[in-house]
């Protein structure tokens, strides 16, 4: 669902070779072309007020409608600013990135959008935050009201503050905070850009107010885990399984979001699940199907009321 948020670190990665000026650079225009490292392709920088370069704090900021643009990929916002740090053999080495004010990060297939993005690149971390940062992808969306981060080393991104991810079957996954795992390089195995760009996402944690919504169903429940692999998904603590009027609750719940059922169970060991929480009584509250309004109406067809499975 979280897909592709690797593209993000190379779209803010790009601002470093965009940025950082050579060091006998003493004046700067209005738009520079650098060739970024380890690149054929240059990268272009403009900005409609200037760029600056502090040497005495060791930045670089392009200011007014800035624009960092290499290929199909490109970093905007009011502001782009680069901190940089003089190693012992004279060179400079870029270790902080930050874009304000109507950030949009955009390559062919991904758009990710926010207030300010930061990035760290000693902790390898990407922070992107506003009250509506989004990444939209070919396969779907996240959106969040504080913040998405991207951790490259650990291979996780997170999503914070009324979280929400859906995917390209129209699947939606809602909580107050979500966190991807991506797929882990195997031994010895050498992750390329294409590698990084693709979907790779495996597994997916969901905590506070989760609601998972399919094309036939609403579950709701404290926390949550989605096997993206498997299609298997688990929630916990006051589970509420809710079908057109019927409604079922219980501790815990599984869905397959693939075959397009549900199981609800009164306890972890009944549903295969590790968890400390108590068990819950599982209830049903079924619906009567409506009634005709005339002789003449057509009666709605109903799929069938929900099953519990033991």
């Amino acid at each position: 669902m979280v897909d592709q948020l690797f593209i993000i670190y190379r779209m803010l990665a790009l601002v470093l070779a965009a940025i950082l000026f050579a060091s006998d650079h003493t004046a700067l225009a209005q738009s520079l072309v650098f060739d970024a490292k380890n690149s054929n392709r240059p990268i272009e920088v403009t900005a409609e007020s200037g760029i600056e370069w502090q040497q005495e704090k060791r930045r670089f900021i392009a200011r007014g409608k800035a624009v960092a643009l290499q290929g199909d990929v490109s970093v905007a916002g009011d502001t782009l600013m680069a901190d940089y740090r003089t190693l012992t053999d004279g060179a400079n080495e870029l270790y902080r990135v930050f874009a304000t004010g109507n950030v949009t990060m955009k390559s062919a297939t991904e758009t990710a959008t926010g207030n300010a993005a930061v990035y760290d690149f000693d902790k390898a971390v990407l922070v992107l935050e506003g009250d509506n940062v989004k990444l939209e992808t070919g396969d779907g969306f996240v959106m969040a009201r504080r913040a998405l981060q991207y951790w490259s080393n650990e291979r996780v991104a997170v999503a914070e503050g009324s979280a929400m991810a859906e995917d390209a079957e129209n699947r939606r996954l809602h909580a107050d905070k979500l966190i991807a795992f991506f797929r882990q390089p195997e031994p010895g195995e050498v992750v390329t850009t294409a590698g990084r760009d693709r979907a790779d996402i495996v597994f997916m944690q969901a905590f506070g107010n989760v609601r998972m919504e399919t094309t036939k169903e609403t579950v709701r429940g404290n926390r949550g885990n989605y096997n993206i692999e498997s299609g298997i998904a688990t929630l916990e603590g006051s589970v509420k399984i809710s079908q057109d009027n019927n409604q079922l609750g219980g501790g815990f719940a599984v869905m397959n979001v693939r075959g397009g059922t549900s199981r609800l169970f009164g306890s972890a060991e009944e549903a295969g699940m590790e968890s400390p929480r108590e068990n819950e009584r599982v209830r049903a509250l079924i619906a009567p199907s409506a009634a005709p309004a005339t002789v003449e109406s057509v009666p709605a067809v109903v799929d069938s009321a929900p099953v519990v499975q033991e």
